[in-house]
């Protein structure tokens, strides 16, 4: 049975349409099935927890299953595709489309977008589901190290001939490794692609708003365009965060053995109103932070931290405001986005920052006495 993408409405109906391979004939590799027009305006609403109100405004559609053969591959398992966004609704119609084919994919977006579970959605939706699924870690390895894993006498590129490659920075490789992944690109399309090997990449950034700093990325980038999806971060497209929020309460109690928890309006505007550096992992550790230290109730603001109750602080409020914990909650979250910038290099990061590095190093170890550890 061919990939097809399922959307299962809520009178238990499922609309089918064909994905990839079983778009219309003479449609280029970009073309996408749509769903039909009544169906794509019809919304369900999205269960709350019990005891709160559902959420005003647009309701995300029940999630879109993914079929192939007997197996369903649910998106209600993944945050990155929980939302009413057109972003959301887009990144779903692209794993449609293209988990039946073999060409490279590129995944665009800030890092905590969780761009390694899309790559593994892609990869088990698609017919080399069987077939393994290599993830490369090109932040935590050396140039000589990432050239005999990728390129080596037994390197994946030439030794893994089915399944999915997986490397989360493209534009961060070393440049040897870009323009060996260049060649190789231009080979296989000029080749055909009759290949049953996917290379999946991901870049924190777009190389085409920087092309004079890398060309072999651009080139690289602008190769593989139309292969790529962007994923917006939380900041442009807060509509969802309330939905994620909701979404991962439920599975992080589920995780710790706790009940469901639920989340108060104030608090949930709080999260809402927040300038996720982090995005959904910076999310995920607030709330789950939040629920490690309470039984099971309502969270509310006062357990949430500082630099997201007082984000969008407009006036004072009457009982007061802890100022030295809240400017010290700010100094830890721009130490925690420095370190994650420089990989976890104290020393990179403190450059960043306009510190010594003793000065940091002495900061990070209060934070780890305080248990509140960032490395």
């Amino acid at each position: 049975m061919p990939n097809e993408a399922v959307d299962r409405l809520s009178n238990d109906q499922s609309i089918i349409f064909p994905s990839g391979s079983q778009t219309r004939a003479g449609a280029g590799p970009g073309a996408q099935a749509s769903l039909p027009a009544d169906s794509q305006s019809e919304q369900a609403g999205m269960p709350a927890l019990p005891g709160e109100p559902a959420l005003p405004g647009p309701q995300p559609r029940p999630a879109l299953t993914l079929v192939n053969g007997n197996r369903e591959i649910s998106y209600e398992s993944y945050e990155c595709f929980i939302g009413v966004s057109p972003n959301v609704h887009d990144l779903k119609k692209f794993i449609g489309v293209h988990a039946s084919q073999t060409h490279p994919v590129l995944l665009i977006g800030e890092r905590g977008l969780r761009q390694e579970q899309i790559a593994r959605v892609l990869h088990q939706a698609s017919a080399q589901w069987a077939q393994p699924f290599f993830a490369v870690n090109a932040h935590g390895l050396g140039a000589e190290a990432l050239h005999n894993i990728l390129f080596g006498p037994q390197g994946m590129v030439e030794t893994v001939k089915q399944g999915t490659i997986y490397i989360n920075e493209l534009t961060s490789l070393p440049q040897i490794l870009q323009q060996r992944f260049a060649v190789y690109l231009e080979e296989q399309r000029w080749r055909g692609r009759d290949s049953r090997q996917r290379l999946i990449f991901a870049s924190e950034w777009n190389p085409a708003d920087r092309k004079a700093e890398n060309r072999i990325a651009y080139g690289l980038v602008e190769m593989l365009r139309q292969f790529s999806f962007t994923i917006k971060p939380l900041r442009e497209r807060s509509e969802d965060i309330p939905y994620i929020a909701r979404h991962m309460l439920s599975r992080i109690a589920q995780k710790l053995g706790k009940s469901a928890h639920g989340i108060t309006a104030e608090a949930l505007a709080a999260v809402t109103e927040y300038n996720w550096e982090g995005n959904l992992d910076e999310l995920e550790s607030v709330l789950e932070s939040a629920i490690s230290c309470l039984p099971p109730q309502q969270i509310d603001e006062s357990v949430l931290p500082s630099r997201i109750r007082y984000a969008h602080l407009k006036s004072i409020p009457p009982d007061g405001i802890d100022l030295p914990q809240i400017v010290d909650d700010f100094e830890r979250s721009l130490i925690a986005t420095a370190l994650d910038q420089s990989d976890g290099s104290q020393t990179k990061a403190s450059k960043l920052l306009g510190l010594r590095v003793q000065t940091l190093n002495m900061k990070l170890k209060r934070y780890a006495d305080q248990q509140r550890p960032l490395l």
